[in-house]
């Protein structure tokens, strides 16, 4: 059976998709698509917006790299297993958290036979970085 090209374009490995790709793997700030962008258009100066807008949900669909929405925008992650986030409200912030709980929370939904295709749980705070900041002013 033949491939047509609408199916081979999703598939293809092209040098934005390439370029993209590093770019979120490499992050670790959680970046949003026009950071991505912006940090991306230092390697290839030629890329448009919509095309990062379009290959990061390629990626994101093909289970390559994570999103993760807050406040009705996505931000990407490179981690694609199983964790939470904490979101400061203060700076914007993004950190993973990787504690045992997120493995257990697994194992006790799973356990019944139920399958996790996906699944985040985010906390919202002030950071360290903002406390710390905070307690400096006083």
């Amino acid at each position: 059976m033949k491939t047509s090209n609408r199916e081979k374009k999703g598939k293809r490995q092209t040098r934005q998709k390439v370029v993209i790709y590093r770019t979120v793997i490499t992050s670790r700030d959680h970046p949003t698509a026009e950071q991505v962008y912006e940090r991306a258009r230092k390697e290839l100066s030629t890329i448009s917006l919509a095309t990062v807008y379009r290959v990061l949900k390629e990626l994101v669909k093909e289970g390559k790299i994570g999103e993760i929405v807050v406040n009705k925008q996505s931000r990407y992650d490179y981690k694609t297993e199983y964790h939470h986030h904490f979101v400061c409200t203060y700076c914007g912030k993004i950190f993973d958290i990787d504690i045992p709980i997120c493995q257990m929370a697994r194992d006790f939904v799973e356990g019944p036979g139920h399958v996790i295709e996906n699944a985040q749980h985010t906390f919202f705070g002030k950071c360290k970085f903002c406390v710390e900041k905070e307690k400096k002013g006083k």
